[in-house]
């Protein structure tokens, strides 16, 4: 019993380790003939190793970023120049384009945030990137690698076109190219965003990022690890939150972040709960899921918003059926980790305990523990990610 949980434990860090502070930061590119502009606005703690991807950390605000004085704001300037120059490769038709980074209201005296802004909101600077594409440019190329999985999300101006694409780490994506007008004349212009993207975008989401979702599906499959059961709830779950992420994205419903967090929390403690007092899955259970299903709609539209390309209603079905499929492909991929890493702990079990007879026994009868202990596991995180959201602060 011990070693099975001690194992479910080392199956949830991995995915614990990955969380981050943020989830993405924006670039605002602008292309004017071969020079090339841009901001990014990014969290000023998060430029710091020290913070970066350290969930236990407590959000910095405006306050810390005044306290920390010219010393502390020279090394903010050095470590977002290596961040970013680590993270960030441009390249026009194949070959590398340099960039320059600079953060103007660090050099002014006082700096902006010293004067302006409430002392208790996040600490993020504008960074300004500047850089020349060789004469001839047909094709500029972001390659985005982040250590934590942070989206940079990226818009592209040149004229009166612009286009937002979303990277995903380890992603290389083509933000312009050389279009030919109706004139016959040739420029440099933003690309249209692919379905890939937002396929990656949804699958991003869930697995690795995904921790509240990854252990909603788990709590799922603890209760009913066959296929048929488990298609059951996850056509439910998805026709549910197919609908209400379309009408959110698209504006049609609001609802404030905070308490669909809180909501999305209350459903994985729910189903971890739920799991240790009943025996088999219901119809009622199935209707709970597709319940809980609109909410986590709620939840990946506040994501989703950020993304969708902005005045283009055109492009909003396919990024809408992009990011769902991604979702769906992520929570596929959590339940066959899930069926793997069953059939690896019952397994080992059996090879321990050492006990033939054991071996014609019915599967369901190694699980019983795996159920238990897991959907304790589940129900306790649910319970912490309730007192996390309602309190505004990670707990230690």
């Amino acid at each position: 019993m011990r070693a099975i949980f001690r194992i479910l434990l080392l199956l949830l860090i991995p995915t614990l380790l990955q969380a981050h502070q943020i989830a993405e930061m924006q670039l605002k590119l602008e292309i004017d003939g071969n020079k090339l502009r841009g901001t990014i606005e990014t969290d000023a703690a998060y430029m710091l190793p020290d913070f970066r991807g350290d969930e236990q950390q407590d959000p910095k605000d405006l306050v810390w970023l005044r306290g920390l004085g010219p010393e502390g704001w020279k090394r903010i300037e050095v470590e977002t120049d290596k961040y970013w120059h680590e993270s960030l490769r441009l390249e026009a038709d194949g070959k590398e384009v340099p960039f320059k980074l600079d953060i103007p209201e660090l050099h002014e005296k006082p700096p902006a945030f010293m004067k302006m802004g409430e002392p208790e909101e996040l600490p993020f600077i504008e960074v300004v990137v500047e850089g020349e594409l060789p004469a001839g440019t047909h094709k500029l190329d972001a390659i985005w690698h982040e250590p934590y999985d942070v989206v940079l999300v990226t818009t592209i101006r040149q004229g009166a076109d612009v286009t937002m694409k979303p990277l995903v780490s380890g992603e290389r994506m083509t933000l312009a190219e050389v279009k030919v007008s109706s004139a016959g004349a040739a420029e440099l212009k933003p690309t249209e965003y692919s379905l890939h993207q937002f396929i990656f975008l949804g699958f991003d989401h869930i697995l690795p990022q995904g921790i509240d979702h990854i252990l909603f599906v788990l709590g799922l499959f603890l209760l009913a690890p066959r296929w048929k059961p488990l298609l059951q709830q996850t056509i439910a779950f998805t026709i549910a939150h197919s609908i209400t992420l379309a009408v959110a994205a698209l504006g049609w419903i609001k609802l404030p972040p905070g308490p669909v967090e809180i909501m999305v929390a209350a459903s994985i403690a729910w189903v971890g709960i739920e799991n240790l007092v009943v025996k088999d899955l219901g119809k009622g259970r199935v209707a709970l899921v597709g319940a809980f299903g609109l909410i986590h709609g709620f939840g990946f539209a506040g994501t989703l918003q950020k993304w969708l390309p902005a005045n283009q209603p055109d492009k909003l079905p396919g990024a809408l059926f992009g990011f769902n499929l991604g979702v769906e492909l992520g929570q596929i991929a959590t339940l066959l980790i899930a069926f793997a890493a069953t059939f690896v702990i019952l397994n080992m079990v059996k090879t321990i305990r050492g006990n033939k007879d054991d071996e014609n026994a019915p599967w369901d009868q190694h699980f019983i523990w795996i159920r238990r202990i897991g959907s304790v596991v589940v129900g306790l995180a649910g319970l912490l990610l309730i007192a996390e959201r309602l309190f505004g602060t990670a707990l230690k």
